[in-house]
Parts: C-alpha cells; sequence; structure tokens
C-alpha cells in the first residue's frame, strides 16, 4: 500500500530520514485517534516509553496535530506541557523537530520529524508541507473505504470467531454479517473472506 501513497518511496523515505536524523513518524486517515496507516522511524527506546507512560494524551504535539492543519517548529507551539513530555523527549535525541499536518476527506494527515542538532529551515518546512499535502491527497484516493461495520466484521473474522459467533457478539444475523463481509470483500477486490482479512490486515485497515 505505501508504494500507491508515496511513489518512489525508498528514495523519499530516505530523504525523509536525512532531513531527520533523530527519526520520524508518519500516520494517514487519522481519525478518533487511530490512523489507518503509520509509518515509525523513532528510536524505540522512545517509543516504548511513549507508549509505557502513555504520552500520547499528554503529549502537546499529539494535541496540537488534532486541533490544527498547517505546519509547526516544536519550539512554536504553545499548547502546555505539564508532563514535560518534550523535556523527555530531548532526552532522547528529539531536540528540534517540526510537525505537519493535511485534512482530506475529514481525515487527518500527519508527519513529525525530529533532529538532534538544529531547527528545521524555512524551505525545509515548505518543502516537507508539500510533500506531506500531495501524499495525504494519494492516500484519500487509493485507500479502501470500508464502513466502520464492515472492519468490525472483518475484525472477528480475524480473531477467529465464527459466523454464528460473531453475528451473536454483535447482535445481527449471520446473514447480515455475511452481507457485511461481502460488501468489505468487494472493495477490497477479495474472492473469500480469508483474503479479505488477509488483505485488510496487510493494509492496516484492521
Amino acid at each position: 500500500m505505501l508504494e500507491t501513497i508515496i511513489p518512489n518511496h525508498e528514495d523519499e523515505l530516505t530523504e525523509i530520514a536525512e532531513l531527520a536524523p533523530t527519526g520520524y513518524i508518519m500516520g494517514f486517515g487519522l481519525r478518533f485517534g487511530r490512523p489507518d496507516l503509520i509509518i515509525n522511524r523513532y528510536p524505540a527506546r522512545w517509543t516504548q516509553k511513549y507508549e509505557e507512560d502513555n504520552y500520547f494524551f499528554r503529549d502537546p504535539l499529539a494535541v496540537w496535530t488534532m486541533a490544527r492543519i498547517g505546519k509547526t517548529r516544536w519550539s512554536e507551539v504553545t499548547i502546555p506541557d505539564p508532563f514535560d513530555v518534550m523535556t523527555e523527549a530531548a532526552k532522547f535525541g528529539l531536540r528540534y523537530g517540526a510537525t505537519f499536518v493535511a485534512k482530506v476527506d475529514r481525515k487527518r494527515s500527519f508527519m513529525s520529524l525530529a533532529r538532534p542538532d538544529r531547527e528545521f529551515t524555512d524551505a525545509e518546512m515548505a518543502m516537507l508541507s508539500v510533500k506531506l499535502d500531495l501524499w495525504a491527497h494519494l492516500f484519500a484516493r487509493s485507500h479502501v473505504a470500508l464502513s466502520d461495520k464492515e472492519i468490525e466484521a472483518l475484525r472477528l473474522m480475524r480473531d477467529g470467531m465464527t459466523h454464528t459467533d460473531a453475528s451473536e457478539k454483535l447482535n445481527i444475523s449471520v446473514s447480515a454479517l455475511k452481507l457485511r463481509l461481502s460488501g468489505a470483500q468487494k472493495k477490497l477486490g477479495c474472492r473469500n473472506t480469508m483474503t479479505a482479512v488477509v488483505k485488510a490486515v496487510r493494509d492496516g485497515l484492521i
């Protein structure tokens, strides 16, 4: 799926990595705090701490990402940081950074990059903003628009439930469940439920 969102993605991600020696993170199709696709190249130790300490709901950058559109250097964000998330990030080399947010069809896509040594230049900010905007639009064009009900049905199949068990959990008939699965199969271009589940998992849809 990545190649349909970021043309020449290997070269593009290499360029991003060179601009962000401490790492970067991208999320596409963000809704209710969860992206449809995420690429995390931050240091593993920082990611582990971030998750263990539940920083997402305390992170001023996460708040900015959910509330704003456009671009900003981390040093320009004025959202309070009472838990010193940014101070902790700096200990892992994430001292200078920039965040970009684009919104297409009510879904957000974002990119944050970090450096240990300097602020991002105006030229770099402009270039990265254009890249994310392009990738967000390509994602919206290529993304399979599964409904919430179809996603829910596929997840239950992924978890090994039978049609009977899944329909009981959803409080619907087996025929209604099969109708949801059939709709998902058509959108994903799959002939059966098993291949639809595999494709949905591989593409980060469930």
